[in-house]
């Protein structure tokens, strides 16, 4: 047996290795989509001159709705800007299939409190000194 560390993998390593890992998924659950199923969405706010101040980036897919990527101008911070793209988000998840929604976050642990999301484990030291938190909510109650 070779192991070979490969520093940036060519998109066909990549693919062969996740094609292997769907595969083996689909001999477990043969009613798995594909990931050429995903729904990978952004939800935008932007000022009356078109300047992005909030943004989220995520993704639905096998029943779930993972927020990727939030971000609020510190301008807009405080506003309800940044509730309002969750529930967007949320709305367009649950609109395609998402029962539950997931996300981490270092600093933003009582923000998404706020919105009914818990946390369900917590990793230390990523990066040092802080805590990751991962956190979920039940989009189907």
């Amino acid at each position: 047996m070779n192991y070979e560390l490969i520093n940036s993998p060519s998109p066909e390593l990549v693919k062969e290795l996740t094609s292997n890992f769907f595969a083996y998924s689909k001999s477990k659950l043969p009613n798995l989509p594909p990931e050429s199923e995903d729904k990978i969405f952004m939800v935008s706010a932007r000022s009356q001159s078109g300047e992005l101040i909030g943004g989220i980036l995520a993704n639905c897919y096998w029943d779930g709705l993972e927020i990727d990527t939030v971000w609020v101008s510190g301008k807009e911070r405080g506003n309800g800007l940044g509730s309002e793209l969750v529930s967007k988000a949320e709305a367009f998840g649950i609109s395609n299939g998402a029962v539950i929604a997931f996300l981490k976050t270092m600093d933003a642990k009582a923000f998404y409190t706020k919105l009914g999301y818990e946390v369900y484990g917590a990793l230390e030291d990523r990066p040092i000194g802080t805590l990751l938190y991962h956190m979920k909510k039940r989009l189907n109650k």
